[in-house]
């Protein structure tokens, strides 16, 4: 499995078991809610990230023209909350309800389709 390098712990507060966490990947980072995990800058954790509240649908059609097809599936990912995004992933996995964008694996949950897939997301947890 990849692993993905920890950027940076914030703890809500002292001693609590909730923090917030900065992922980098070879793509790109994200910053994750995480529970009962004691982790370090620096050290490596597995690529296995978990959506809350998912929304996904198609990207494209397959019938769309070639160009838009491609234009619609070109991954990208835009925070719009603390721990919530929305963007363009690609199906790794529909059996186990995995996409992936920027190097991250998500679970999202039932998907409703293969290729690239719209997502957005109220919050993302380190599994």
């Amino acid at each position: 499995m990849q692993t993905l390098l920890v950027d940076r712990v914030e703890p809500y507060s002292q001693g609590d078991e909730c923090s917030s966490v900065t992922l980098r990947s070879t793509q790109g980072q994200i910053d994750a809610f995480c529970f009962a995990r004691d982790l370090v800058e620096g050290e490596r954790v597995d690529n296995a990230l978990a959506a809350l509240d998912a929304e996904i649908k198609a990207a494209c059609l397959s019938d769309w023209p070639e160009d838009l097809q491609e234009q619609r599936s070109i991954e990208r990912m835009e925070k719009t909350g603390p721990y919530a995004y929305r963007g363009v992933g690609h199906v790794v996995d529909r059996a186990a309800g995995i996409i992936e964008v920027l190097g991250f694996r998500i679970d999202v949950g039932e998907l409703p389709c293969e290729g690239a897939v719209e997502f957005s997301f109220m919050r993302v947890d380190i599994r």
